[in-house]
């Protein structure tokens, strides 16, 4: 007997279903990301220009830039995402969680000095990302997207253990050299330049390194919050985790990760410019 149909899940949406994991496994980010985003903005000592965060998820980015008593409005589609952020952001009464897409979000035209996108920039449309930015931002206003991209996750012999533990399944596979993936969202600049609503120059391009040790069990929790990991069916994911975790025990239990934060910047161009 055929059961009821099972809903389709939408892989930028499925972060939500392991919200609380989220929040407690995903890194932070840099603090010199938050200096270098708000000085290239000039928005250092401003507590009354509007500010918008595309796809704040719980928070990781928001606090750090509510921190600085910045007037911010978050948008974040997933209900589960939306309310932990709200509870992380509860010590920022200048801080406000909208639960909605950046592609539903209805803002004010050029009204925004800043709009910025942690780890979320590659979900949003590609048809309207720039456009919708560019329509929310002031004239000389900032476009910030930034990303924490691993480089390296430990020595040869666990990276050698790590890969067959995948054996064929595509998430994991360490393909790319270490200074392509520290540029892996470089794909932004062209995007950006074609647009034709930011400004001429290329974009300003940060790249922030820094460590971040994870045991057997924290490493395990940060994959399942990964939505390549999250879109296998359970019993997939489950096999695969049994041999990740002998993986890493077997070589001391612990993933170093090495990572960059990298990041984008860029200033909209005036309405009537082309």
């Amino acid at each position: 007997m055929i059961g009821p149909a099972q809903p389709l899940r939408e892989q930028r949406l499925v972060f939500g279903e392991v919200a609380h994991i989220y929040d407690r496994q995903r890194p932070s980010y840099p603090s010199e990301i938050v200096d270098d985003v708000l000085g290239f903005a000039g928005l250092e000592h401003d507590t009354t220009t509007s500010v918008a965060e595309v796809g704040a998820g719980t928070g990781k980015a928001s606090v750090l830039f509510a921190a600085r008593e910045l007037a911010l409005t978050c948008l974040e589609p997933s209900p589960t995402m939306a309310a932990i952020a709200r509870r992380n952001l509860t010590p920022f009464p200048n801080a406000a969680v909208e639960e909605a897409s950046f592609e539903d979000w209805q803002p004010a035209a050029h009204a925004y000095g800043l709009v910025f996108a942690a780890q979320s920039w590659h979900w949003i449309s590609p048809e309207l990302r720039y456009e919708k930015a560019h329509h929310a931002l002031r004239a000389e206003g900032t476009l910030a997207v930034f990303w924490n991209v691993i480089v390296n996750r430990g020595d040869d012999g666990l990276e050698r253990d790590l890969n067959e533990a995948y054996g064929d399944l595509s998430q994991g596979k360490w393909q790319l050299a270490q200074a392509e993936r520290a540029g892996a969202n470089n794909w932004v600049i062209g995007e950006i330049e074609a647009s034709r609503l930011f400004a001429p120059a290329p974009p300003t391009v940060l790249r922030h390194p820094w460590k971040r040790t994870y045991e057997t069990n924290g490493w395990l929790d940060l994959l399942s919050t990964q939505s390549d990991h999250r879109m296998l069916d359970e019993d997939t994911r489950a096999r695969l985790f049994d041999r990740i975790r002998a993986a890493v025990d077997a070589n001391g239990g612990r993933v170093e990760v090495d990572y960059v934060t990298v990041g984008y910047l860029t200033r909209a161009l005036r309405q009537e410019d082309p």
